[in-house]
């Protein structure tokens, strides 16, 4: 992954960071790989900013285990992306669709989340999050790029046939 790629990767986190929601974030269209690391890290995030709004003791926590998982998935990334599985993601644009699509299920997936009571919730997050190791977060990553990779084919498979087909 380039600098250019990490910037727009920091971009994001940031964004999502100083509290803009799902919808104003800018996501990244430009490369499947940035949207898959993107995606990945915005799972955590959901968490991470309530639980910090809401129990203000665990923010520190919180930014810090972000920290964390940042260079942790900017590193599994590396490895994955030089495979021959996923080898192309870096440079192929992402259909305005599955961004939709994915910021549909995150916006769900965060008022979801808000539902409950960040009190008793949070502690237990930060420690389940906070326990994840690499494998945990390969295999989280691993399915996130599959998937963006699928959609994307499946969309290009849509729009080769033939109308009626």
């Amino acid at each position: 992954m380039n600098f250019r790629n990490s910037a727009i990767i920091a971009l994001a986190i940031f964004l999502t960071a100083s509290g803009a929601s799902a919808a104003e974030e800018v996501w990244p269209r430009s490369s499947a790989s940035d949207l898959s690391i993107y995606v990945t890290l915005l799972r955590f995030r959901i968490y991470a900013d309530h639980c910090s709004a809401n129990v203000p003791q665990l923010k520190p926590k919180f930014a810090s285990l972000m920290e964390d998982l940042n260079g942790q998935i900017q590193g599994i990334s590396k490895g994955l992306l030089a495979s021959e599985e996923f080898k192309g993601m870096e440079g192929k644009p992402v259909p305005e669709a599955i961004i939709d699509a994915f910021r549909d299920s995150f916006d769900d997936s965060k008022h979801n989340f808000e539902r409950q009571d960040a009190a008793s919730i949070c502690p237990k997050t930060l420690q389940n999050l906070g326990e994840m190791d690499d494998e945990s977060l390969k295999s989280g990553l691993k399915e996130t790029l599959t998937a963006v990779q699928k959609m994307i084919r499946n969309m290009e498979n849509e729009g080769a046939r033939p109308p009626g087909r």
